[in-house]
This record gives C-alpha cells, sequence and structure tokens, in this order.
C-alpha cells in the first residue's frame, strides 16, 4: 500500500462523498498527495469557469507557468465527469472578500471547482453554454461538499463573488448564483443542525471593502503611497506618489506589515492593514 500524505484539515473525504452523491467520478493520480499546504478551516465551496471548453483535469493539476498546480480540487468536465485533483490547498481563488471569508485567505478557506467551460459571457442568461451533464455534476459536487461539512447553500459561493471587486472576475460566466445556490439546496435537503457560519475577526465600518493591491491604480493608491511616504519616512521616504501600487510600493507596505504587531506580511492592503495605519479614504 504507498504511503499517502493526510494534511490535518484537508478534505481526504472528497472521493467518498462523490462518489456517495452518485456522480461520474474519476481520482486522478497522485490527489491524496498534491495540495499548497494545508487548509486552516473549510468553510465552503467556490465554483469557477476555466475559460477553455477544452481544459482538462491535467491542467488543473498541473498548472500554468506562472501559477503552479493544484488550480483547485476539483475539475468538471463538460460530459459531467468530476476528476478529484487535490487534497491540499489548491491556487484557485487569489485575493478578494466575502462576509465569512478572511479577506484574500479564499484558498485556505474553501474548496475549488474548475468546471471545462468558456463561461460565454458575464450577461448571458442563465446557464447559457453549460450541457445538461455539466451543471447537474456541478449541484450534485456543491450539495455533497456542503452537506458534509453540515452547510447548507449559502456557502456555495462564485469566485466573481469574492474576487469581482478585487481582481474584475466574472466566473462562473452565464450562472445566476441565487438560481444554482436554490438548485444546490434541493439536492442537500434538510441539515438539522447546520454549522454555524465564521465571521472572521476583520475590521468593518469605512475600511470593510479597501483592498489594494499590486497592479491597482487610482487616487486611493496615490493616498496610501502619500502616507507611507509621510509618516514612515525611515523606510519609505523616497516612495513616489504615482498612484500606481507597483513593487516599491508594495515593499512599503510589506515593512510596514512587518513593523505592525498582527498583520499578515502579504503587500496587500486588506481591511486590517488600512485599519492599522488609519488609511484615509478617497471617494
Amino acid at each position: 500500500m504507498p504511503q499517502t500524505r493526510r494534511w490535518v484539515g484537508d478534505p481526504v473525504w472528497l472521493a467518498d462523498v462523490l462518489r456517495a452523491e452518485g456522480v461520474r467520478l474519476v481520482e486522478y493520480p497522485g490527489w491524496r498527495d498534491r495540495g499548497h499546504g494545508d487548509f486552516k478551516d473549510i468553510r465552503g465551496v467556490m465554483v469557477h469557469h476555466t475559460g477553455s471548453d477544452n481544459a482538462s483535469a491535467a491542467s488543473i493539476a498541473r498548472g500554468r507557468p506562472d501559477l503552479p498546480g493544484p488550480l483547485s480540487q476539483l475539475h468538471i468536465a463538460r460530459d459531467g465527469t468530476i476528476t478529484v485533483v487535490a487534497v491540499g490547498v489548491a491556487w484557485h481563488a487569489g485575493v478578494g472578500m466575502y462576509p465569512w471569508l478572511p479577506t484574500n485567505m479564499a484558498n485556505w478557506h474553501t474548496i475549488g471547482i474548475e468546471c471545462a467551460n468558456s463561461g460565454t459571457s458575464p450577461t448571458a442568461p442563465h446557464r447559457t453554454h453549460w450541457p445538461d451533464a455539466q451543471y447537474d455534476a456541478l449541484v450534485r459536487s456543491c450539495a455533497a461538499i456542503n452537506r458534509r461539512l453540515a452547510q447548507n447553500s449559502s456557502r456555495t459561493i462564485g469566485h466573481k463573488e469574492y474576487a469581482g471587486r478585487a481582481q474584475g472576475k466574472w466566473d462562473p460566466g452565464a450562472i445566476d448564483m441565487d438560481i444554482l445556490r436554490s438548485d444546490i439546496q434541493a439536492a442537500i435537503g434538510t441539515i438539522p443542525d447546520p454549522a454555524a457560519t465564521p465571521r472572521p475577526p476583520v475590521p468593518v465600518g469605512k475600511y470593510a471593502e479597501v483592498l489594494l493591491f499590486r497592479g491597482v491604480e487610482g487616487p486611493q493608491v496615490a493616498q496610501l503611497q502619500r502616507q507611507l511616504r509621510d509618516e514612515y519616512p525611515y523606510y519609505a521616504g523616497d516612495l513616489v506618489i504615482d498612484g500606481v501600487f507597483g513593487p516599491q510600493t508594495e515593499a512599503a507596505v510589506r515593512e510596514f506589515q512587518r513593523r505592525t504587531r498582527g498583520l499578515k506580511v502579504d503587500g496587500v492592503v486588506g481591511p486590517a492593514t488600512a485599519a492599522a495605519m488609519n488609511l484615509r479614504l478617497v471617494s
């Protein structure tokens, strides 16, 4: 029997609950040993489309030159075949926000599902270009995972709901998430004692929607740069105020985070970092 890694908190049960749901399941070679480290705790499911009808499970396992795989835990083909690709953390979410997720941390708290689909367009009617078999497999897989975690369908979200503001993402395209959640809930049935929805300890109010990172441009970035330069001249005194969040700005943000207790050093200005520096907001 080959030795396999068992990361604490990781969904080693994925294949079992999906098979019990009656889906057509494939276990990708080595899925039990694949991932970018440990989940913190699994709070839900995030749904994506790949951008291509022909994207394979192998491409999700392998990743891209700029982003190593796995890129999700599950892949759903257009014929409804579900492939379990990984059991550990996958790079599927990136930066973003959602009420029950810590800012920019969805990779460590959600199971990602990549559907081989072009997405058609963000404004197309619900299920345009989504074969019945693929949509049914998506509903069943989300229901199986939510049920296993004692969650209702509100814990299934689209990438666009998490990363639309931060990254301009619109996947899954041609999927009305409210309709999808309704279909998932019907498949889940009744959960007698549903898990409580976690609320991460992040600032709310005026900083709830702050999310600045490399590549973002605009007056809010200029204000960030101005405060870093004026208030922290020891390490940000030569920062150029150009409204472009580039490498120099990221380095200054990282240094601020390193010097401030309780902040994650990631170079991203989310609610916690904005509150810590008392960032002045620009409308």
